[in-house]
């Protein structure tokens, strides 16, 4: 007799693509239902798509919308009770979440609460109650590596219900080691006329830091090219671009997966300079195609990803110095950067989307005939 799948409930804001594919792939192992808040951000780009639902039932609760991403939905207590074998929480901190996590904790539903990542900071003590309160009312944590799982313990996770996970948004297809000939062809379709360019992805907005990499960038030679991809760049970028005559930076605008390929095909390195994120899917991505990579110390990636003088360098973003010469430094030396590169190839083979559904299955199953998850 067949043995039944496993019934899951995996509860998100919403359907972003990488979460989508993710879930595609954890549906060819277990029964699984994903319930969204709401359908997209308001953050995104209209260009920005969602991939169909494959291996899984997609449900779109009724509610109100505000914020960024943010809805109050009815009927989430209806689906909670449906009998699922596991219900996990995208998160904690909006308005869908709060609601999913008060009702399973008074009616003593056991359920994991899924954590991106997180730096634990000297919060106001009403916001740190807040948080340690949602935090604390979960049976069991997946976390995307051990600074997640500082952060969670900080607000009152259990050390040992807490399960790591490997965090990815690229597929085992999408990892391949490019070759330099492959680099040369898609510098000479994209017509990039410097001989070496460092490629960094992201929107225009302060927290990402590309001011930061622009003053790091004004001692470099003409040979030498920045190549910022992510929408149009407001008039802070370009007029500092002009003001210092940087005819090597270049602005580009917004771009599928599929088109952005060709630049990550290209770049001789990947630049991250966040002043702050939670995680940083870009730093995958470009792992993905076997690129050093200059890692702001303020994402989670950088510290799960970059083997600080491996596959890359550790910085803070912030200290102008630093980054500037650590991108002479990777400009200069081809030795390092194939050298480098090929690691990053190696560590990221172990951050895939597969992988990844293949460790949450493990822990899915290893938490359900625990009696952690019993109340």
């Amino acid at each position: 007799m067949k043995k039944a799948k496993m019934r899951v409930l995996f509860i998100n804001n919403i359907p972003s693509p990488y979460r989508v594919e993710f879930l595609n792939e954890l549906g060819k192992q277990c029964q699984l239902t994903a319930a969204f808040g709401r359908r997209t951000a308001k953050d995104r780009d209209n260009r920005w798509k969602t991939e169909n639902p494959q291996n899984f039932e997609a449900i779109f609760l009724k509610g109100i919308n505000f914020g960024t991403d943010g809805s109050i939905n009815f009927g989430i207590g209806n689906l909670i009770n449906k009998n699922f074998d596991c219900i996990i929480l995208g998160g904690y901190s909006s308005p869908l979440y709060m609601q999913a996590i008060e009702y399973m904790r008074l009616n003593k539903i056991p359920f994991l609460l899924n954590a991106d990542g997180g730096f634990a900071k000297a919060d106001p003590f009403y916001l740190k109650k807040l948080k340690t309160y949602l935090i604390s009312s979960a049976d069991g944590y997946l976390a995307t590596g051990e600074k997640t799982a500082e952060y969670l313990r900080y607000y009152g996770a259990a050390n040992d219900r807490i399960y790591l996970y490997p965090f990815s948004s690229v597929k085992n297809t999408d990892v391949f080691l490019t070759t330099e000939k492959e680099r040369l062809e898609a510098k000479k379709r994209l017509k990039i006329k410097e001989e070496k360019i460092a490629l960094s992805v992201g929107q225009f907005i302060p927290r990402k830091g590309f001011d930061l990499l622009l003053e790091a960038s004004c001692d470099l030679t003409p040979e030498q090219g920045i190549y910022i991809v992510g929408g149009k760049a407001t008039p802070e970028y370009t007029e500092f671009v002009l003001d210092k005559k940087l005819k090597n930076v270049h602005f580009i605008d917004f771009m599928p997966k599929n088109q952005l390929k060709d630049y990550y095909l290209a770049a001789d390195f990947f630049v991250f300079p966040t002043r702050e994120d939670i995680w940083g899917l870009v730093l995958n991505e470009a792992m993905a195609f076997g690129l050093p990579v200059l890692a702001s110390d303020k994402a989670l990636s950088s510290y799960e990803l970059v083997k600080d003088g491996e596959n890359g360098y550790l910085m803070n973003p912030c200290d102008i110095r630093q980054m500037s010469g650590l991108l002479k430094k990777l400009f200069e030396d081809d030795m390092l950067r194939e050298k480098m590169g090929k690691r990053s190839y190696e560590i990221i083979q172990g951050y895939t989307i597969e992988t990844m559904a293949e460790k949450h299955v493990q822990i899915l199953k290893q938490w359900y005939s625990s009696n952690v998850c019993k109340r």
